[in-house]
């Protein structure tokens, strides 16, 4: 079971719950980053975008494919809502993001102070148009949730503001998911193929990390070892503004065909080569986050 974690690279909580502005009785916090820079946020979980809402703040809510485990120790399904990113045209509803996949950003899209995310957390599973709007005037997630109580920290994220929350560290850290194993427990209806497909793995180096001698028999409860060594891009460190020249200085393949299938495995529709396009790639990889194809 994934624990539902905020994988941010700083913790700055920029407006608490409940606040005398816009969060006046709901539980989101504001987010932002070190500076004014605009940081990204990562799946607390694998998920699936059930909305988005472009006439206002570029709202998305993703759910959880399974139960997830709460900092808390509540284990249920979760539903996050996130909005102020500039350009959500990456994404669309019924899309899967993958637990610890870059795919929203802070912004100032709406009515939006600075550049941030407001993160709401709902428990449960998404329902009805997904918010509702309190007594005043707030529009507040359903089924909302303390999201100190509902998210995990990595153990090793710089906290700046924690905003005065009792925040919960995971054991298990998955920020840096290129040079660590997963640990996965087949649920009913699993097999090694969707497996393998959902954390990007092969069945071949399934059954060669768990040592497993029959590939057509796996069993509920049986936990899996799920190697991330190999699976992102090594991070760039330079200055380049171009996809093509990164991928090159890495001794990557940067043509357009390659590039179309980068963009598919990290969730880029319909790949046209496109500076925003570019850009968001170009983003995962200096993050070291960019899934190879």
């Amino acid at each position: 079971m994934e624990k539902a974690t905020l994988y941010m690279d700083y913790l700055n909580v920029t407006q608490k719950a409940n606040g005398v502005f816009s969060h006046k009785g709901c539980k989101a916090l504001d987010l932002a980053g070190k500076d004014g820079n605009m940081d990204y946020l990562k799946a607390p979980f694998t998920g699936v975008i059930k909305k988005i809402y472009t006439k206002d703040a570029n709202q998305v809510w993703l759910e959880s494919k399974d139960k997830v485990k709460y900092a808390d120790g509540t284990e249920d399904y979760m539903t996050v809502l996130t909005q102020h990113d500039n350009d959500v045209s990456d994404l669309k509803v019924g899309q899967v993001i993958k637990q610890g996949q870059v795919y929203y950003s802070e912004g100032t899209r709406g009515y939006a102070t600075g550049n941030h995310i407001h993160l709401a957390v709902g428990k449960g599973k998404f329902t009805g148009s997904g918010w509702y709007q309190n007594t005043d005037g707030v529009w507040c997630i359903n089924n909302q949730y303390d999201v100190h109580k509902a998210l995990f920290i990595p153990d090793d994220i710089n906290i700046i503001n924690s905003g005065g929350y009792n925040w919960i560290k995971s054991s298990t850290n998955n920020e840096n998911a290129s040079t660590q194993d997963t640990t996965y427990v087949v649920n009913k209806g699993d097999n090694l193929t969707n497996i393998a497909k959902r954390y990007n793995t092969t069945v071949d180096e399934l059954i060669k990390l768990n040592n497993i001698k029959n590939k057509n028999l796996i069993y509920v409860g049986q936990k899996l070892k799920i190697s991330s060594n190999n699976k992102y891009f090594k991070k760039y460190a330079g200055s380049s503004t171009s996809l093509v020249d990164a991928l090159k200085s890495i001794n990557e393949k940067s043509s357009y065909s390659y590039r179309s299938e980068i963009a598919k495995v990290n969730n880029i529709n319909d790949y046209k080569g496109t500076g925003t396009q570019n850009t968001k790639m170009l983003n995962l990889l200096k993050n070291g986050t960019l899934l190879k194809p």
